[in-house]
């Protein structure tokens, strides 16, 4: 073989093996790209269609993980309902007002959000009156923190399942007159109030019980309980029933209105104490009660005379106290550990010194007087009350509407 022919076949060997090795980099290079998503340029669509399916993703996940996303809508003003029925499904609706349920209105919320939105606490409320219908399935109540309440009256129907707030009692829910309620995996509290039946079943329970003109004895049960029934007579009539299944109760409280002669035993509960609530009788109607010492702490035997309510505590503890005045009341409360004020009415006259308050709401002709104390929340003054602040911390905002004013030390807030 010539020495030409050798350097050929010599040349032609290694371009074979040039050759080889350029598609074993190309196959290993492939194996990579495959491997790294990363290595998409990021100007690429792909990159963009991506980015867009996860934002869907998480957005419709939010609070309802597999759940198509919330229609949000927004209700500048009350949102009022006389009749027919209105639905809400899969629904965000943010309420700048109040909501007003009543004649033949039906309101009907599923798999949805109610989100009531104030400037400040209990600027708005929920009205469901006189034979309307509430009825809530999957459905989550929230306030922004702020104080909301929902009142149902005169045979108003209530069906909850699977609602929720935003803690235990926010928002709050009051009953009165022949009100009905049918409860199922919520969480809930309630104030009920002449003629008010509540059927619960796997929910979580905070009951305030009005009482007025009664006498007897009870015992609140706490935590969970596989059964428990409690009816209330008042001349030979319930006023107040409730019949509950595999439930909890996180709580309980009372407001003793007039002529009550009421001892609970071994419960744990927030306690209202009324007066000036006869508006029959003239003489009734400016009584003067002083009281003193209302502590959160445990009772092992404490009688109390409140106008006309007789309270005894034996082994009970209280987490909060809210003395009241209506008509023309005078209520002088001093070194207490008190609940919200709000529910006074008339002309009454409050005077608080040295003591602690949640919050203090006055309305219609309403005159509060606080001294040395402390609000945690709002102070707020709406119609013509009037508040008067001396020495008085206050940790939320000082808010007057209407003709109502709020004077601080002497001087008015404005």
């Amino acid at each position: 073989m010539g020495k030409n022919e050798l350097s050929v076949i010599i040349l032609l060997f290694l371009l074979l093996i040039f050759f080889m090795g350029c598609k074993e980099n190309e196959m290993v290079e492939s194996k990579e790209k495959n491997a790294e998503p990363s290595s998409i340029p990021k100007e690429s669509p792909i990159v963009e269609e991506v980015k867009r399916e996860m934002k869907d993703k998480s957005a419709s996940s939010t609070e309802h993980p597999g759940k198509p996303i919330l229609e949000e809508k927004i209700q500048e003003g009350d949102l009022i309902i006389t009749n027919g029925t209105y639905h809400l499904n899969n629904t965000k609706l943010i309420l700048r007002g109040n909501l007003i349920v009543n004649g033949t209105g039906h309101l009907v919320v599923k798999d949805s959000e109610l989100f009531f939105d104030q400037e400040f606490n209990q600027q708005y409320r929920a009205y469901v009156n006189d034979h309307a219908t509430l009825d809530m399935e999957m459905v989550k109540l929230r306030t922004g923190g702020k104080w909301f309440n929902f009142q149902y009256n005169d045979a108003a129907r209530v069906i909850f399942n699977d609602v929720r707030g935003e803690d235990c009692c926010t928002p709050w829910h009051g009953s009165s007159d022949s009100v009905t309620f049918s409860i199922k995996n919520s969480v809930v509290g309630i104030t009920m109030s002449g003629n008010v039946k509540v059927k619960a079943e796997k929910s979580s329970l905070f009951f305030e019980l009005v009482l007025s003109e009664l006498e007897g004895t009870y015992e609140l049960p706490q935590g969970f309980v596989d059964t428990y029934d409690l009816v209330i007579h008042k001349n030979n009539k319930e006023i107040i029933e409730i019949r509950a299944t595999n439930s909890t109760f996180t709580d309980w409280g009372t407001t003793l209105d007039k002529y009550t002669n009421i001892t609970f035993l071994n419960s744990k509960m927030t306690i209202g104490l009324n007066a000036g609530s006869d508006w029959t009788t003239p003489e009734k109607r400016s009584p003067k009660v002083v009281v003193s010492g209302l502590k959160n702490q445990l009772y092992e035997d404490l009688n109390i005379i409140f106008d006309t309510n007789h309270l005894r505590l034996k082994n009970t503890f209280v987490r909060d106290w809210y003395p009241q005045g209506f008509n023309n009341a005078t209520v002088e409360i001093s070194n207490s550990d008190l609940a919200d004020f709000q529910s006074n009415g008339g002309t009454s006259r409050i005077i608080v010194r040295n003591s602690k308050a949640m919050i203090a709401i006055a309305r219609e002709n309403v005159t509060y007087e606080f001294y040395d104390s402390k609000i945690r929340q709002d102070v707020i003054a709406h119609d013509n009350a009037h508040i008067f602040l001396y020495n008085t911390t206050v940790e939320g905002i000082l808010k007057e509407v209407g003709n109502g004013r709020i004077y601080v030390d002497g001087k008015n807030s404005k």
